[in-house]
This record gives C-alpha cells, structure tokens and sequence, in this order.
C-alpha cells in the first residue's frame, strides 16, 4: 500500500492464524480508515518492531493488538517486554488481551497507552471488540 495514504496502521499479533483472520475481517467490513498488518511469530514481530524503532522508522504502527497467551512458549511475554522498555515503542497504543481483565470496557478512565479486553470465544463477538478497540483509539488517541 503506497504510504502517501498515511493511513493509520493497525498490528494484530496473535499465534492463532483464525484469530488475525477475524480481526483483518472485521476492520474490512467496518471500513474504518487504517492498514492492517499482522503477525503470528512473536518473536519475529519483536525483532521487527525493535528494528524499526532503533532505525526510528516512521511507520511504527498507530495501534498494536496482542494476545501473548497465543504465542509460542514466553515470546508473547518477551514481545510485551520490549514494547514496555523501549521508549519508541512504549508510545505506541496497545490492546493487551488477558485472560481476567480488569474491564472489557474501553471506557475513558482506562490506562492512555494499555487497553485491557477479555477474548471473546465466539468470532463476532471478537470481531466486535477489535473494532471498538481501533475505533476508540482512532478517535481518542491517547496524549503523549
């Protein structure tokens, strides 16, 4: 996609392939203005997004979806590290999927980077909150 769009690009790291699916379908269907890109390797996700940050690239993704619980062994884990200790990345908004969330409601009081959301089982319901998810950011950016 040629980067005159400067559309916002949203990542979708997840180790279940079904799961980046769903979220590719879901922002297509609710035509909302951004890039999707995804990965189901952790580890190489890691090591892109560092590499773009000490190269200070200038097409860090606008938002991050991660389910470290989905990938391989602590890579998840280890991938979360790294958007936490390095400042480029640490700016970047995440929607961390955790098994016990504190709220799967992405109301304003909650963290300006961290977004907390239960997994849905079922697909549509998934599909729904990943659009809530990019929706709400990509009209409320957080404040950096």
């Amino acid at each position: 996609m040629s980067q005159t769009h400067h559309l916002p690009r949203i990542l979708v790291i997840d180790g279940d392939l079904d799961a980046i699916e769903s979220a590719r379908f879901a922002l297509w269907r609710s035509q909302l203005p951004c890039q999707f890109d995804w990965s189901d390797d952790a580890e190489l996700a890691n090591a892109s997004l560092l590499t773009q940050a000490l190269c200070h690239s200038k097409d860090l993704p606008a938002l991050i979806l991660l389910d470290p619980r989905s990938c391989f062994g602590t890579e998840g884990y280890e991938l979360l590290r790294t958007l936490c200790v390095y400042q480029q990345l640490a700016q970047i908004p995440l929607v961390l999927f955790t098994a016990a969330p504190m709220s799967a409601d992405f109301a304003q009081e909650q963290d300006s980077r961290i977004w907390y959301a239960a997994k849905p089982v079922r697909t549509a319901d998934y599909m729904d909150v990943v659009t809530q998810c990019v929706q709400q950011r990509l009209h409320h950016p957080a404040t950096l």
